[in-house]
This record gives structure tokens, C-alpha cells and sequence, in this order.
């Protein structure tokens, strides 16, 4: 009995009665030949179990059929429900993918960028990238689409929350409740990071507040380490609430807002009546949490679609000059429990 990966294409054309050229231009459906022989050779390879090389055929047509997907943190819900629509788009359109894990890292990136490239992807989707663009732009030419980083560079096409505009609505909410305004942030410095902590300081100054840059606290550590108890965020909470006035205190995402909610709780402090908070993304985070967590809502669905079309249309257009795009996804407060109301 043959097995399957010991057929080849002089088996299939023996066992057909026909020639080499016949067989593969019936499986790659060019050139002439006639229905009796397609039908003749299409049943010999599901007898024999015929599978083309897709390494071969990637060679030959120069395209894999395959998408390169880079995410900062796999782990991390945003970023996960992304990756999820991405691969479940791409796949209707007859593209697999491979989700490349980067851990936040610069080298990280770099090398998958390297295995991607060898692996001859036919386009990238990179989520909240830290790689130097000029330098990635230099090592491939593959489509790219990122989704929530601007890499600065000149010929990018780029899907983002529009993240500022989400800084406004926050620090305004916080600032219409008469309450004192605060911004806790993480050590991550992506640009949508920095466009929520942007609009929270230009909104201050428009209404006059003084000491912004003492309002904004950096705890060292990425997002991810949520669950973990920092005695920096509880001195600072303390201070918050010596200050005698409720305050509102604006986290850069839900894990964070939900770093400070727990924080809280182990001090006495009570959410709503002396902190109110509100986060960023409507993770699942936002509605498990006790009290439910006032949030600025992504639409990852929308992020999702976008950034593929932008990508399919690289990939199947013949005009490879397609104009650099930004595309911002609107973004919608919901309010719950963790703010007054």
C-alpha cells in the first residue's frame, strides 16, 4: 500500500496514462488538456493520495498563502481577541497564519521577522509593535499592516483606536465630576500608551490644573503583572487620599484599573466614594471586577477587519504602491461601578 507522502507527480502521471506536463497542468489548472483526462487524473490522485509540496508550489508561484502575525503578549486579553479575529479573517480568505509570541522585545521581533521571511510569508500584521521600522523596512518587502502602533516611519499603513480622543473622555468624565485627577500608567511606552497619557495632560491644562507631571505615576512593570501587590502603587494611593478631596484616577488600561480597585481594598480605601476609576480596552476584567470598572471600550472586531482588509488588498493588488493610511477606530466609554455617578 502506498503512503501518502511517497507519491509523487511521474507516479500519478504512470498510473493516469499520461504525461508529466499533462499532470501538472491539470493541477495547476494552465495550459490544454481535456475533461475525460482532468476527470482521469483528478481520480488517480484521490486514489493514490497525491499531496503537492506546499513548499514547492510557494516556490514556484512565489506566494505561501501565509501571514505572519506579531503580538507583544499572547496572554494579554486586548491583544488575544485581535489575534483570534485576524486568524479567523485571514482563513476565510484561504490564508494560514503563524502568531509569533514577542514578549515585548525588540530582538525577539527581529528574529521572528527573520523566520517569517524564510518561511515566505506573503504579508505581516504586527500588534503594538517596539521594532524599529526604518530597520524592518529594510530587511523585508512584504505587505505590513500594524494595529495600535505607529512605527514612524514614511510608507505605513496603520490601524489604531483613536486612543487620544479616549484620553479626553476619561480625564474630561474625572475632571466634570469635581474630582482630583490622577494617571497611573505602566513602564510601556508604546505610542497608544503615550497618546492616552498626552490628551490626559493637555486636558489639565486646559482646565488650569496645576502639577500635572506629579498626577502621573509610572509603576515598573508591564501590565501583565496585574495580579501582583506593589508597594509603590499603595504609598501613592495614600498620598492620593491624605490630599482630603475624592479623587479620580484615570488607568492607562483595565489591568491597571484593576491593580488600583484591589490596591484599594487592601487599604480601606473605598471605590466609588474617596477614588474613582476608569480604565481603557472593556476587557473581561472590567465587568468581573468588584466594583465593575468604568472603561474606555475598544472595538477589536473593528481593529481586526480593518487591518486585514488593508492587508488583503496589499497582497492581491497589482499595484503595490498603495498610500500610506492611519485609521482610527472610534472608542466608547461605558460606564459601570467604579466611578460616581
Amino acid at each position: 500500500m502506498n503512503k501518502k507522502n511517497n507519491v509523487s507527480i511521474k507516479d500519478v502521471a504512470k498510473a493516469s496514462g499520461v504525461s508529466i506536463t499533462t499532470v501538472s497542468r491539470i493541477i495547476n489548472n494552465t495550459g490544454r488538456f481535456s475533461k475525460i483526462t482532468q476527470k482521469k487524473v483528478i481520480q488517480t490522485i484521490n486514489e493514490l493520495g497525491y499531496e503537492q509540496n506546499k513548499l514547492a508550489v510557494s516556490l514556484r508561484s512565489n506566494k505561501s498563502n501565509t501571514v505572519g502575525i506579531m503580538v507583544p503578549d499572547i496572554t494579554n486579553e486586548f491583544y488575544s481577541a485581535i489575534v483570534k479575529k485576524c486568524e479567523q479573517l485571514l482563513f476565510s480568505n484561504g490564508y494560514s497564519s503563524i502568531i509569533c509570541n514577542t514578549e515585548r522585545s525588540g530582538e525577539r521581533e527581529a528574529a521572528y521577522s527573520q523566520v517569517l521571511m524564510e518561511h515566505r510569508v506573503d504579508g505581516l500584521i504586527i500588534i503594538s509593535s517596539a521594532i524599529d521600522a526604518p530597520k524592518f523596512s529594510r530587511t523585508t518587502t512584504v505587505p505590513t499592516v500594524y494595529i495600535d502602533r505607529d512605527p514612524h516611519s514614511h510608507n505605513e499603513l496603520i490601524v489604531s483606536s483613536d486612543h487620544y480622543t479616549g484620553g479626553e473622555i476619561a480625564t474630561n468624565f474625572i475632571l466634570n465630576h469635581q474630582l482630583n485627577p490622577f494617571l497611573i500608567m505602566t513602564k510601556t511606552k508604546t505610542s497608544s500608551t503615550m497618546e492616552r497619557v498626552r490628551a490626559f495632560k493637555d486636558v489639565l491644562k486646559e482646565h488650569q490644573v496645576t502639577d500635572i507631571e506629579a498626577r502621573v505615576f509610572s509603576l515598573d512593570l508591564t501590565s501583565d503583572k496585574f495580579l501582583e501587590t506593589v508597594p509603590s502603587l499603595d504609598d501613592y494611593l495614600q498620598k492620593i487620599v491624605s490630599l482630603k478631596k475624592p479623587a479620580g484616577i484615570f488607568g492607562i488600561n483595565d489591568n491597571v484599573a484593576y491593580m488600583v480597585i484591589r490596591a484599594a481594598q487592601r487599604l480601606n480605601i473605598s471605590v466609588p466614594q474617596m477614588i474613582s476609576v476608569i480604565g481603557f480596552d472593556g476587557n473581561s476584567f472590567s465587568e468581573i471586577s468588584a466594583p465593575k470598572i468604568t472603561t474606555i471600550a475598544q472595538n477589536t472586531t473593528k481593529l481586526a477587519q480593518e487591518a486585514c482588509r488593508l492587508l488583503l488588498q496589499q497582497m492581491t493588488t497589482q499595484d503595490q504602491d498603495i498610500s500610506p493610511a492611519i485609521i482610527k477606530i472610534p472608542v466608547k466609554l461605558i460606564i459601570k461601578e467604579s466611578t460616581i455617578q
